[in-house]
């Protein structure tokens, strides 16, 4: 649903026509695109996107025809665009009747827009209101915030005392889309975007910070179908029955069977485990954004976090009112409490996903104190399906092969009594499943220089998934390489396979060096690359941190120190894929996407720089 004015019958606002038709028409080209498929969205209530007057809208949103009622299950994604003001310290959105000094009579008060869907009951929800000062909005809704329905996600493109730019945001959002379809390796895969990539995607074209509001901040969000993702059916028409689109990740059907039985099935604990790159994070988020004969009620990543903000994630998803004083920190004792009254009222089971508590603030506390007692292992009723995902090398842990660190696989599986899924292993890991989804990239782009040779694609994919053994990462990385260049490989050339040889570390250089053909411009890359690499936990804050570790440990002493037009300019960049966004305290934080690159560029930058090159100025 698009609500847009271009036309004002006041003097006062712009003479000059908005470009609305352009923005809308962004936003309907990406999730009304029939290549989605079952994630295509519908156009609704088209009048709305020409100068909606007051009645329009009110009829609409209040009282809806019962024909076009929103249900709980649906999904939806409101655009709001024209002018906005500020006025009664609240935001209203101009329409074409709007008086200046008349906003109660004639505008619409964005703050009740969105309390009119929050009486809808849907649960998926995205809202993006592009328009001047629209972060005022997040004032206008600091009461309701904690009360808005799971699965919401508000974001505001201008802050409160800003004016916005004309098609800024979704010129913005296009080309990050475009970047998704150009590489798609460098983004989680699955049906849909994950929240904080798409935020950072889009905030570093757009050149500022989004703060972005509502219970969905993190993960995949059904409002958000990746536009590159080829598991999906192409066709409008397509007759794939529901369970096909579930278990379609990449090729990954064993794997995808067992973790829907188990979300649909009778309660208990389950861990999925994999080395690094194994798809393990992957399979997860697929999971827990399709749903269709199941659901999952609650999906956390838990890198970088403290185990209260975990169970924060989990009460906010599952619309729990949280433990404590309002302003105060639970303990974690608190915490459990109120999770035992919560579950004890509740007949019916509910399922909750917890990734990567492995790289969360504290692992083992996390472990031991909160999730190893959400359910008691000899509860006579149970109520949760819980299923978590860690990274654990191949087979049983040792204390002589692995470090203690890596122990904590075996330890989960222990304390939670859990089955245990071995994603190296037969039957979750088979060498065809690599190539098909080295396969899949490589047929996906419509600009692949494999798009129409099928067959040496798949002589091709077969080499690479020889090459990454069970690491997904470095499979999508190669596919998405080799995607990339002007034409196709020589399946038997020497020089292709030198870089899968290297692993990583030669994809990474030979993407970055297609990025940054300059070897100067490379080095500031690689160093800004470098200094966020050091910053574990949720990431590293832009502003203040991030230029001054840059500066640290760079190799060499410029006359122009790095500063935040360095760190835009490679944000805009396509190198920028490779960073994820977390934001605490209003504040936007930075880390590589995947840890294994921390790795590489920690111990291996000179060999992504290639040559020594001075730094540009």
């Amino acid at each position: 649903m698009a609500i847009a004015t271009a036309d004002y019958d006041d003097p006062h606002w712009q003479p000059q026509k908005l470009p609305v038709d352009d923005e809308v028409r962004v936003m309907r080209d990406w999730l009304c695109a029939r290549t989605l498929g079952r994630r295509r969205f519908t156009p609704l209530h088209p009048h709305l996107a020409d100068n909606p007057t007051l009645t329009d809208i009110s009829h609409a949103l209040q009282d809806p025809e019962p024909h076009a009622r929103w249900r709980e299950a649906d999904a939806a994604v409101v655009y709001i665009t024209g002018h906005g003001t500020v006025a009664d310290e609240t935001h209203w959105s101009v329409l074409r009747r709007t008086t200046k000094g008349g906003h109660a009579g004639t505008a619409q008060r964005t703050g009740q827009l969105i309390a009119w869907l929050a009486e809808s009951g849907i649960e998926h929800l995205l809202v993006i209101v592009d328009e001047c000062y629209a972060e005022k909005l997040s004032a206008d809704l600091v009461q309701r915030e904690s009360t808005l329905p799971p699965g919401w996600l508000i974001l505001p493109s201008a802050a409160r005392d800003e004016e916005a730019d004309s098609r800024a945001l979704t010129t913005a959002i296009s080309e990050f889309l475009e970047d998704v379809v150009a590489r798609p390796y460098a983004y989680k895969p699955g049906p849909l975007l994950h929240v904080e990539e798409f935020v950072l995607g889009v905030q570093s074209r757009l050149g500022r910070t989004l703060h972005p509001l509502g219970s969905h901040r993190y993960g995949p969000h059904p409002c958000l179908p990746h536009p590159a993702y080829t598991g999906a059916p192409g066709d409008e028409d397509d007759e794939e029955d529901e369970e096909e689109d579930e278990e379609d990740a990449f090729g990954r059907r064993a794997l995808m069977h067992r973790l829907i039985r188990a979300a649909a099935g009778p309660p208990q604990a389950l861990l999925v485990t994999g080395c690094a790159g194994s798809g393990k994070s992957a399979a997860l988020a697929q999971l827990a954004a399709l749903g269709g004969s199941y659901r999952v009620d609650a999906f956390v990543n838990a890198a970088g976090l403290s185990g209260t903000e975990v169970m924060a994630r989990i009460f906010a998803a599952l619309a729990i009112p949280a433990p404590g004083r309002p302003g105060g920190s639970p303990s974690p004792q608190e915490w459990l409490e109120a999770w035992a009254d919560w579950r004890d009222s509740t007949s019916e089971p509910v399922t909750v996903v917890v990734d990567a508590p492995d790289e969360a603030a504290d692992p083992d506390r996390l472990l031991q104190d909160l999730l190893g007692r959400l359910e008691p292992p000899h509860t006579r009723h149970r109520r949760l399906r819980l299923i978590i995902g860690i990274r654990s090398p191949g087979g049983a842990e040792t204390a002589d092969s692995e470090p203690a660190a890596h122990t904590l696989a075996d330890r989960a599986e222990a304390l939670l009594r859990a089955e245990r899924v071995r994603l190296d292993e037969p039957p979750y890991w088979r060498r065809d499943d690599i190539a098909a989804c080295v396969r899949a990239v490589l047929l996906g782009d419509q600009n692949s220089p494999y798009a129409e040779q099928e067959s040496l694609a798949d002589q091709v994919a077969r080499a690479v998934a020889d090459a990454a053994g069970p690491s997904y990462l470095m499979a999508r990385a190669a596919a998405g390489n080799l995607a990339a260049r002007d034409r196709a490989v020589d399946p038997l050339a020497q020089e292709w396979r030198a870089v899968l040889t290297e692993g990583l570390v030669g994809i990474f250089r030979d993407d970055l060096r297609r990025i940054f053909p300059d070897p100067g411009d490379r080095l500031v890359a690689v160093e800004l690359l470098r200094a966020v690499a050091y910053a574990y936990g949720r990431g590293m804050p832009r502003q203040g941190i991030w230029p001054v570790v840059a500066n640290a440990l760079s190799c060499d002493s410029p006359s122009h120190p790095y500063g935040d037009e360095e760190i835009a300019w490679l944000l805009a960049s396509r190198a920028g894929a490779y960073l994820t966004a977390d934001q605490e305290d209003g504040v936007t934080l930075y880390r590589l996407f995947h840890d294994t690159l921390r790795e590489v560029i920690t111990g291996r930058w000179r060999d992504l720089v290639g040559e020594a090159p001075d730094r540009r100025d």
